[in-house]
């Protein structure tokens, strides 16, 4: 009498497979985003030192507070976008762009925290935050959208992403650099080299960074769907 039970367990769903490898993606994106911020400090901190400036001393600690909690959320925010709704790129380009002011918010918070705490002089803004939370909305809205475009089409090549980063980097970045130049000089500050390289720096290259990490994570998501999968034989 043949045995009505099945021989195997069944698979887990699809759908299950996709959210527990899109969290896994996530993951990663944010692992990688620390690491990311600390390495956008010491570029940063080698351009205005290559320009001149003095070593910042205890207001490293400030800059280190404020950067990678930047990069780590706002980079989290892309990431989940185009992780887990890359079927739909506009509601990707939803959440990065509110990502990013919730993003500079808390990390403006964390820079004056960590300047209370070691008794440093915080630094003022140049830009008001709400200018520069609207632009960084529309930055990086932009972005995500784009990024969940790729994705989407399932591209596997790093250079439409790098393109896209570079793209929002160099319209979006070189504007805000100009902006906040603008300002300084309103505020009767006049930026030297060492200020100048290390704005563009920051405000140019990480959405690029940015861009190349939610490649690594689609990539890497790409290996372990593949390595998950049953074989046919």
């Amino acid at each position: 009498m043949a045995s009505t039970f099945p021989a195997q367990r069944t698979p887990p769903s699809q759908a299950a497979t996709e959210a527990h490898l899109a969290i896994r993606r996530v993951a990663l994106i944010a692992m990688l985003a620390i690491a990311f911020g600390f390495l956008m400090q010491a570029l940063i901190l080698t351009a205005k030192l290559l320009g001149g400036a003095a070593f910042p001393g205890v207001l490293l600690l400030v800059d280190l507070a404020q950067g990678v909690t930047w990069a780590f959320l706002v980079c989290l925010g892309v990431g989940i976008g185009t992780s887990i709704l890359k079927a739909r790129a506009l509601l990707a380009g939803i959440i990065a762009a509110l990502f990013a002011p919730i993003s500079l918010a808390i990390a403006k918070s964390s820079q004056k925290v960590m300047a209370t705490v070691l008794g440093a002089a915080d630094q003022p803004a140049l830009l008001p935050l709400a200018t520069i939370s609207v632009l960084r909305a529309i930055e990086y809205g932009i972005l995500g959208w784009l990024l969940a475009k790729l994705t989407q089409k399932d591209v596997t090549k790093p250079m439409p992403y790098l393109g896209a980063g570079t793209a929002i980097g160099a319209t979006f970045g070189l504007a805000i650099s100009w902006l906040t130049y603008q300002a300084a000089v309103a505020n009767g500050v006049s930026p030297g080299p060492p200020q100048i390289a290390a704005t563009l720096l920051n405000e140019v290259v990480f959405p690029i960074g940015c861009a190349f990490l939610i490649y690594v994570g689609q990539s890497v998501g790409r290996s372990l769907k593949l390595v998950g999968e049953p074989s046919l034989t």
